[in-house]
């Protein structure tokens, strides 16, 4: 059976995001930069942006010189993530398989979905206008046999709401124009000496690259040889990978007005390791992983997480991993905006069984606190009982 795959992208997809919510954005240059401080850097831009020739990377206030009416919107990692949530949910109802490759791209799998939907074609087709009309968000979808050729077919579409379909045995026409440069993975920093041998060798496009025998770019370049060449001829067997679903639980809480202080900081991370460990203890499941999210006022983010030698579920275990947690994000003295704790890897607690019938597991003092707590909140509500150090 012939493979089917789709790459569908919106491109930039926090700017789209913020037009479908802002008709005001459409039809105007606009950027994603952080708002709080005049040096920041452009993330993102919009093709109306592209046009007045600014760039990503450019400065700011260089940026407001080039172009008086840009517009800027902060980036938000959460709104984004949440949105790209929303578009997975979305096309579900058509792949059986899906691959995320970043914010608002994916990879679909359409083989075997001709009787149920139609020709990919017109599945893409159809995605793409309900992503258009429903959501607000344009797309491009190039279709092609592999991830690859349609990763670069999504790419070489210039206007949003487009689908290019490349059939199958017309994949090295379509590849040999293009530039090198355009293979995924090569602009990383350990495949810069193979780019710049290809570009000692004059091999600036993917036919130069294929019409090079196997056995003389081995001799050039050296192991990468073999992919590069597949790749040029339009090969590529790497399947699409579902997501796994890993159990966990996540608590943020947003800080109003912006805080700096670490003690108070620290209060706020500890009453959210306190909600996550009740629920923990009411579901019966243990953690083996946790990791805390911080954002900045400038809307920078820091992640910092660590696996756990055992599964716990109990304050005392996991308080001065938060602790450590908490110092490796928050290095930068910039305001927080918000806080997100999560817990991962979750499993069931072990129980030791008495040998004796008489016998009776006495819990640690520390423990027995944790759910006598439990029970207090239980009946009383939330705020009953609070510890001193979640007070500051």
């Amino acid at each position: 059976m012939d493979r089917h795959i789709a790459c569908l992208q919106i491109p930039a997809f926090r700017i789209a995001l913020a037009r479908a919510a802002d008709s005001a954005l459409r039809n105007r240059p606009v950027a994603v930069a952080p708002l709080h401080t005049p040096r920041a850097l452009i993330r993102e831009i919009s093709t109306d942006a592209f046009h007045e020739v600014l760039q990503p990377g450019m400065p700011v206030d260089l940026a407001r010189l080039i172009c008086p009416g840009l517009r800027m919107i902060s980036p938000d990692s959460s709104l984004t993530q949440a949105a790209h949530r929303e578009l997975q949910h979305h096309i579900s109802s058509f792949a059986p398989a899906w691959e995320s490759i970043r914010p608002g791209s994916l990879f679909l799998d359409l083989t075997g979905t001709t009787r149920l939907f139609g020709p990919p074609l017109d599945i893409a087709t159809r995605i793409s206008r309900e992503l258009s009309h429903q959501q607000g968000w344009p797309s491009t979808i190039g279709l092609a046999g592999n991830k690859l050729v349609s990763q670069l077919a999504a790419a070489a579409l210039t206007k949003p709401s487009q689908v290019l379909s490349i059939h199958s045995s017309c994949e090295q026409p379509f590849l040999a124009p293009l530039p090198t440069m355009l293979l995924p993975g090569l602009h990383r920093a350990h495949t810069s000496r193979v780019l710049q041998r290809l570009e000692d060798l004059n091999l600036l496009t993917l036919g130069a690259i294929a019409s090079v025998p196997l056995a003389y770019l081995q001799a050039a370049i050296g192991p990468p040889a073999g992919l590069l060449h597949d790749w040029a001829m339009g090969i590529d067997p790497s399947p699409v990978h579902p997501p796994i679903a890993q159990p966990m639980m996540e608590r943020s809480i947003p800080l109003d007005p912006d805080e700096v202080d670490d003690r108070l900081l620290l209060g706020r991370l500890y009453r959210l390791l306190g909600q996550l460990c009740a629920a923990l203890r009411q579901q019966q499941r243990m953690c083996r992983h946790i990791s805390l999210t911080v954002r900045h006022s400038d809307h920078v983010e820091q992640t910092a997480q660590e696996t756990l030698p055992h599964g716990t579920y109990w304050e005392i275990d996991l308080q001065p991993v938060l602790t450590a947690l908490f110092y490796r994000c928050f290095r930068r003295r910039v305001r927080l905006t918000r806080s997100m704790l999560q817990v991962g890897r979750l499993e069931s607690p072990a129980r030791q069984l008495s040998l004796f019938k008489s016998e009776s597991v006495v819990l640690p003092r520390s423990h027995r606190r944790s759910l006598a707590l439990d029970q207090v909140r239980a009946k009383f509500g939330e705020q009953a009982l609070s510890w001193g150090r979640t007070l500051r």
